[in-house]
């Protein structure tokens, strides 16, 4: 190995209107004698939640938190994404994810296996406003996608995500 080859990508449509990914001219090599994969992720344990030390992630069946020794559920405790599988995965891969978790995390509200809130709804928002001034509710987030939709035009793609906090928070407020 002498190096690594890059290319930038560009959208292209395809007969049936999907987008793909396409090489373009632009390519650049990036000298080198080793490559190495490394995500530099590893789980790292929540006090009073179970751990599995060896794979660094939360012991779990189908989302739901469970005692190793036992495999017994630990109640209203979840887990989704890298801390339930371990670090592998795209997006799509993440969002399977969590559909379960929460597949699971409904099943037990309705089977009313949850603990009851020390806080009421309302004392809890105000908890979290509290505790993070910045954060992003559902409508919040609706804006942020709507301004990234509209940011890309007519460039043929879905959106141009932002990538800059403030911009990101000024979009949820509805101050673009």
């Amino acid at each position: 190995m002498t190096g690594v080859r890059v290319v930038r990508n560009v959208l292209t449509e395809d007969s049936d209107g999907s987008l793909r990914a396409e090489a373009s001219d632009q390519n650049e090599t990036i000298e080198g004698g080793l490559v190495l994969r490394s995500i530099g992720y590893r789980g790292t344990a929540i006090t009073g939640v179970p751990f599995d030390e060896a794979r660094g992630t939360i012991p779990n069946a189908s989302g739901r938190v469970v005692e190793p020794e036992t495999g017994n559920p630990v109640t209203g405790v979840y887990a989704t994404g890298w801390i339930k599988r371990g670090p592998s995965g795209v997006i799509g891969t993440n969002k399977k994810c969590a559909a379960d978790t929460v597949e699971a995390l409904l099943a037990d509200f309705e089977k009313a296996q949850l603990v009851t809130p020390v806080l009421d709804q309302a004392a809890f928002v105000s908890l979290v406003r509290e505790r993070q001034p910045d954060v992003v509710d559902f409508t919040g987030w609706t804006r942020i996608d709507k301004a990234e939709k509209a940011a890309a035009g007519n460039r043929r793609r879905p959106k141009v995500k932002l990538v800059d906090v403030d911009c990101m928070l000024a979009a949820a407020r509805g101050n673009e």
